[in-house]
């Protein structure tokens, strides 16, 4: 059963895979926040700093903005 929630820290994975999920987590906290157009978009969609995971305008707000990840992972596959 596929759900409506996209990870948080597994995107952040995604956007910086040299770092640990913990500070590849903050690093795109960090990035969301100095944009501040989005920053303003994804609070507007009830986004908060100690969430865990994104709902799918969340998510594709993110994506439109930041485009996808340089990843070697499969990426419609890390949904979870």
């Amino acid at each position: 059963m596929k759900t409506n929630r996209y990870d948080l820290t597994r995107l952040a994975v995604l956007y910086f895979p040299d770092s640990t999920e913990k500070n590849a987590r903050r690093r795109l906290l960090k990035l969301l926040q100095g944009e501040r157009d989005l920053w303003e978009q994804l609070t507007a969609l009830h986004f908060g700093r100690y969430q865990r995971t994104l709902t799918p305008r969340q998510y594709e707000l993110i994506i439109r903005t930041l485009g996808l990840p340089d990843s070697d992972d499969d990426f419609g596959n890390w949904a979870r």
